[in-house]
């Protein structure tokens, strides 16, 4: 909480992700008068195919999350699709750092079945670091935990020792649905034609099969893990 105001956390692997898993719910957020702060540890995603220049993905990271209301993310310098070569406390302990700083009401991060492993590794590091209030006093107690649902990662895991994405809960996005895909459109390179899931026609249609399934024209899906008191 900053200045009276809930602040949710979003910890994620990659720019663009934040907006994927959470763009619309986001907008509807700070429409509502709450914080939403990426924490992005791969920062410049070296490895990514169509990757523009560093200053032009930057300029790409902050007019997507500016036009959505997010606050400028902040970037770990992880390396991209290695993350599995990085010590898990390293991870831990970055997030921890964020979780220290920006003292979150809510964190939602990504599932720990994606397909995408740097996805995995964030999300581990995310359940560690998410308990940090139990080991310091001077840390705002968490209010709830919640994996988010990444088109072309989420979707694309296979069946394997970890549960597939499970959603619990349900956000009206019919309002916001349209600044989303709007705001990845900023991302250059990362959009695609349909039938791909990152394709304005699929992302819409994704919404509406979540919006269907909770009664509503367009919806935003997430995978609760944690929720303290009722």
């Amino acid at each position: 909480m900053r200045d009276g105001k809930i602040l949710n956390l979003v910890v994620v692997a990659h720019p663009d992700d934040e907006i994927l898993g959470f763009g619309a719910t986001g907008a509807q957020l700070v429409r509502n008068g709450e914080l939403v702060q990426p924490v992005i540890l791969c920062g410049n995603v070296d490895a990514r195919t169509h990757r523009p220049a560093n200053e032009e993905l930057h300029a790409d990271m902050c007019a997507a999350n500016a036009l959505l209301g997010f606050s400028e993310p902040v970037l770990g310098s992880f390396l991209n699709i290695r993350m599995n070569t990085v010590d898990h406390i390293e991870l831990v302990q970055f997030i921890e750092r964020q979780i220290a700083l920006f003292q979150p009401t809510r964190i939602f991060t990504h599932h720990v079945a994606d397909l995408n492993d740097d996805h995995v590794q964030v999300s581990k590091a995310c359940m560690t670091a998410a308990r940090y209030y139990q080991r310091r006093s001077d840390i705002r107690p968490l209010e709830s935990l919640s994996f988010i649902e990444v088109l072309s990662a989420t979707d694309w895991s296979f069946p394997s020792g970890a549960a597939q994405f499970s959603p619990n809960c349900f956000v009206d996005v019919t309002d916001s649905i349209d600044v989303k895909i709007e705001a990845l459109g900023k991302y250059r390179g990362v959009m695609r034609e349909a039938p791909h899931p990152r394709s304005p026609e699929i992302l819409r249609g994704h919404a509406a099969y979540r919006g269907g399934q909770c009664g509503k024209r367009y919806a935003e899906a997430f995978q609760m893990i944690f929720r303290a008191g009722l």
